[in-house]
């Protein structure tokens, strides 16, 4: 574009078409002499060089992999305050190294930015899963790192991916509730069809089963309507025999739910029974009384590894085996208490 805009400059000042002023910049035949002489006086006159600015195209890419200064940071599900904080994260450290975001807000193909969809950013930085049907040999040479973790066990169709430890997620929780001594747990699933409350599930019957302690298990039915299945979750609960006296929740916008049923029945937590969630928002926790100890997924640090992995992709290339990182989880006893952390 620059050396669009310099030859269209000389040829204003030699009055002739741009088409001229590029045949005689470049060496190609002309017949007019008066042409020829007009233009290489506006070059001296311009201090127009041949070969110093850049030929139209695109620009070649630094050492670092920069050539636009864009990065795409795409949110590609739906928002919390978990998704918040990652994306104010990685919002701060692109900054602080002087490059662009291009924000985009939606899951489908159609909310991908246009100059995404063609290729024109040096680094794409998702929250959650690319459109698999969006994906085109061109976007598979552009670096990119997906945060936090697929609703399913499929692979990537690209990229790397940094996300919470779901095993020792659910580790962390049995561990909590086994150390309260309770002869009974239950795992309450919101929605049995995402995978990382699967892998949640399995870590923490491994860990109760092999302490030897009753463990049940009830899911939801499938409605996606996290009230109505936190009442149904609470019924089965009620109905067991014999009670778990320790629960697992696996998210806090569900154990808030979990809790109110509760209380709605007379059952007080702390009490009749010991409650463990999961994801540490201070938010949500601040409306239980007591609040339940709950695992914090260290979204910051899950931001600034993809940002970090992002940058190094950048420089090196997409050819190399692409990498998950996993970041440790840590356990909150209470909003504002000392964690947990993992060996």
């Amino acid at each position: 574009m620059l050396a669009r805009m310099s030859i269209t400059r000389v040829a204003q000042a030699a009055n002739v078409s741009y088409a001229t002023a590029w045949r005689i910049i470049n060496n190609q035949p002309c017949s007019s002499e008066q042409a020829v002489a007009a233009v290489r006086e506006a070059m001296g006159q311009l201090g127009y060089t041949p070969g110093t600015t850049r030929r139209r195209g695109r620009r070649s890419k630094g050492s670092d992999g920069i050539r636009t200064h864009n990065i795409a940071l795409l949110h590609l599900r739906e928002g919390t305050s978990i998704s918040t904080a990652v994306l104010n994260r990685v919002q701060r450290m692109v900054a602080e190294r002087k490059l662009n975001l291009i924000f985009s807000h939606g899951a489908g193909p159609e909310a991908l930015p246009q100059a995404v969809r063609a290729g024109n950013v040096d680094g794409i930085l998702g929250y959650g899963q690319f459109p698999a049907e969006a994906v085109t040999p061109r976007l598979r040479q552009i670096p990119a790192v997906w945060m936090m973790s697929r609703s399913d066990t499929a692979p990537d169709p690209f990229g790397d991916r940094v996300k919470p430890d779901h095993f020792t997620i659910g580790r962390l929780a049995a561990e909590y509730l086994l150390a309260k001594v309770l002869p009974c747990l239950a795992y309450l699933n919101p929605e049995t069809d995402l995978a990382l409350y699967q892998q949640r599930l399995a870590a923490f019957r491994s860990v109760g089963e092999g302490s030897g302690v009753a463990l049940q298990i009830y899911g939801s039915s499938g409605t996606h309507d996290l009230d109505l299945e936190a009442e149904r979750l609470v019924d089965q609960w009620l109905a067991a025999s014999p009670r778990p006296t320790g629960l697992f929740v696996p998210v806090d916008r569900v154990t808030l739910r979990v809790y109110r049923h509760l209380e709605r029945r007379g059952i007080k937590v702390g009490g009749d029974v010991e409650i463990v969630s999961c994801d540490n928002e201070r938010d949500l926790l601040s409306l239980m009384h007591p609040a339940p100890a709950s695992v914090d997924l260290n979204p910051e640090t899950i931001a600034r590894l993809a940002v970090e992995r992002l940058l190094w992709r950048m420089k090196n290339g997409v050819t190399s085996p692409r990498v998950v990182v996993t970041v440790s989880p840590t356990l909150v006893t209470q909003p504002d208490a000392k964690e947990i952390g993992v060996a």
